[in-house]
């Protein structure tokens, strides 16, 4: 099956529900074309829907749940993303990339083999500094700074694994009075850069968010490989991390693919049809993920209401009574807790501030013509003294020539008049006599 050659990308406007606004489309054939839930069971069974969060999940399902309005019906295939079953990628035709995957380290090994590097590190730091610095310093080394330390190191490993950065490029990011002490972040960055990787190795693991995202790499691939045959979507995501990014290029370019764009708002397109734009600026805060997820909590918290509330109508015991009602509260204060943040996303998004500078090329409108005798005094006034002008302006530019004439002219003429004559000669014969 052949991709698509644009993508189909949608958005959901802030101020609309997020997750019911996509099961809607979805089933009513506004957001796949050639999809449509007439109330077949086994329609939903071949939608396959990537979601953030794993709350994002399940409260999507439960959304569907209530759309179905009672009847049976196999819901959708609802994955978060990041979180991929490497076992059937293993058993596909062309599997052998996720067999050459090597397994993620724990999180609880990770600090427990950082942490003795990390020590190590910190017991040749005061000599270190010492020979860059002519320096003593103390630095404790023991074995809880040493886990604290690890544990930042493995979140800034995530951190760059995840944005796909280059741990080569940290050397020429510092340069001048602190160079110094940057080659010793750097060589307590080592660890992570030389030490580490080998460690890895001999283990036959890989770095978790590494993992993910070669992972996340290979679901790309193979739904561009072997599209399914039913759609596929993405919602909620705006594709912040490389890896997730791919997989939504990919997803959007399937001839039954879609991607959901979260409140992405077009009144800047929308002002860009004003005129020609010259320069545009946007600052952003991503709040996705967190828009997301409190939406899903939102509605879990709702269904958790709601069930409280029936168990209270079939209470019978005044103890029963007393104790639903204590949860009651608890959980309608929870709950509106969790709706006035989702206000304040929302606003954060349906309320941000846009400034527009607008410039236009006007051109002058013509003045109408003075008439009457001052006009016609003012034009004469006007010929007269641009004639004068033109006169003057010739005669300048003849003025250069006349003088050259002059100076040679004047000594010629002179010479002329002042050469000797010669001596007329006598009349040829005299007048006869009679």
């Amino acid at each position: 099956m052949s991709g698509r050659a644009s993508p189909r990308v949608y958005s959901i406007p802030p101020g609309a529900p997020f997750l019911p606004t996509l099961a809607a489309s979805l089933l009513d054939g506004s957001l796949i074309p050639d999809f449509c839930f007439d109330g077949d069971p086994l329609a939903l069974a071949d939608v396959t829907i990537y979601v953030p969060t794993r709350r994002a999940a399940r409260a999507l399902r439960g959304v569907f749940v209530d759309a179905a309005g009672g009847r049976s019906a196999i819901l959708p295939v609802i994955k978060p993303l990041g979180e991929f079953d490497e076992d059937e990628a293993a058993f596909e035709a062309e599997g052998s990339a996720a067999l050459d995957l090597a397994p993620p380290v724990s999180s609880t090994d990770r600090l427990l083999l950082l942490a003795p590097l990390v020590r190590a590190w910190k017991r040749r730091l005061p000599a270190h500094v010492a020979a860059l610095f002519e320096e003593e310093v103390v630095v404790p080394a023991s074995a809880t700074d040493a886990i604290w330390l690890a544990r930042d190191l493995a979140g800034l490993m995530d951190e760059i694994e995840t944005e796909g950065s280059d741990w080569a490029k940290l050397a020429g990011l510092v340069t001048g009075e602190l160079s110094g002490w940057w080659q010793v972040t750097l060589d307590f960055l080592s660890i992570v850069t030389s030490v580490w990787p080998d460690l890895l190795a001999e283990r036959d693991q890989s770095n978790p968010a590494a993992h993910r995202s070669a992972l996340i790499r290979l679901e790309a691939e193979r739904l561009r490989r072997s599209p399914p045959v039913g759609p596929v979507i993405a919602a909620g995501s705006t594709g912040s991390i490389p890896a997730t990014a791919e997989l939504l290029a990919a997803i959007a370019r399937l001839q039954r693919g879609a991607v959901v764009l979260p409140g992405l708002d077009a009144t800047l397109d929308e002002l860009a049809k004003v005129g020609t734009v010259l320069s545009r600026e946007t600052g952003t805060d991503d709040v996705t993920g967190t828009y997301v997820d409190t939406q899903s909590r939102v509605a879990s918290m709702q269904a958790s209401v709601a069930r409280v509330r029936a168990l209270m109508g079939r209470a019978t015991k005044l103890a029963d009574v007393v104790s639903l009602e204590g949860e009651l509260s608890r959980r309608e204060a929870d709950l509106e807790a969790l709706q006035t943040q989702l206000a304040t996303l929302k606003d954060a998004v349906a309320l941000s501030p846009v400034t527009v500078r607008l410039t236009t090329d006007v051109a002058p409108v013509p003045e109408p013509a003075p008439t009457g005798f001052v006009a016609g005094l003012t034009a004469g006034w006007h010929a007269f003294t641009s004639s004068v002008t033109v006169v003057l302006t010739g005669l300048g530019a003849l003025l250069p020539f006349a003088g050259l004439a002059a100076l040679v002219g004047v000594p010629a003429v002179l010479w002329w008049r002042r050469r000797p004559r010669p001596v007329a000669e006598a009349a040829e014969g005299s007048p006869a006599a009679g």
